[in-house]
């Protein structure tokens, strides 16, 4: 068997243990996201509180200018243990339920490999990763194939997906990088990939607190965005 037969082979078989959510999962997921986004706020005084609001006929969507607190969340992690222990928004037990484990979410760099409406299969430096559909279909915001972006991954409901935020960091990439993200998309469809919750969960309870995984230069750019108001 070819190597690109190989890589296409696991591709085609990629698939999201849970994609596509439904009115019920998404007000949960978008109350617990956006009650702890707030808390976040609250901690580290991001953004002035007020920015933090429900979106015009969209209340199940994080929250507008909620962004630049989820990076700022991401790269604190440990704020999710007081939130769950503290309840301070007297969350029910189903919402502190599902917050628990974005303890241990993932924040890095991804290289968008594959996407369908039902999932898209991201590739960071050593694995492939493969996330569900929350209400949009998942190819929504891949605006081409290979693509870089700053992701969030959670995971929820047994399977994988973002936190809500897109950061693209590289629409297209240049023409000398494509053989290196091929060679390394077929080493990496050697590798199971990463699509359940479990498997995310092993995944990033090894990385450190204070490991950011984006480059400087990157970080730099997407600091400047933020500063800026391009970002929210």
């Amino acid at each position: 068997m070819t190597r690109a037969k190989t890589v296409g082979d696991v591709l085609d078989r990629a698939r999201a243990p849970y994609s596509h959510m439904s009115d019920r999962d998404a007000r949960l997921f978008y109350s617990t996201m956006n009650a702890l986004l707030v808390y976040t706020n609250e901690r580290l005084h991001v953004v002035a509180p007020e920015r933090l609001r429900e979106r015009p006929g969209a209340p199940c969507m994080l929250y507008e200018n909620g962004g630049q607190v989820s990076e700022a969340l991401w790269r604190n992690r440990s704020l999710v243990d007081d939130f769950v222990r503290d309840n301070p928004l007297d969350l029910s037990p189903r919402q502190l339920e599902i917050a628990r484990p974005w303890r241990h979410a993932l924040r890095d760099m991804f290289t968008c490999v594959d996407a369908n409406a039902d999932r898209a299969v991201y590739m960071n430096q050593d694995r492939l990763f493969v996330v569900g559909a929350s209400q949009d279909p998942a190819d929504a915001h891949v605006h081409h194939i290979p693509s870089l972006m700053l992701l969030t991954l959670l995971p929820f409901r047994g399977g994988i997906l973002t936190d809500g935020k897109t950061l693209h960091l590289s629409q297209e990439p240049q023409p000398w990088a494509v053989p290196y993200i091929a060679e390394q998309l077929a080493e990496l469809a050697s590798r199971r990939p990463v699509a359940t919750a479990a498997q995310l969960l092993a995944y990033t309870r090894g990385i450190p607190d204070d490991e950011n995984r984006v480059t400087e230069r990157f970080q730099r750019d997407i600091d400047r965005s933020f500063a800026s108001g391009a970002l929210a």
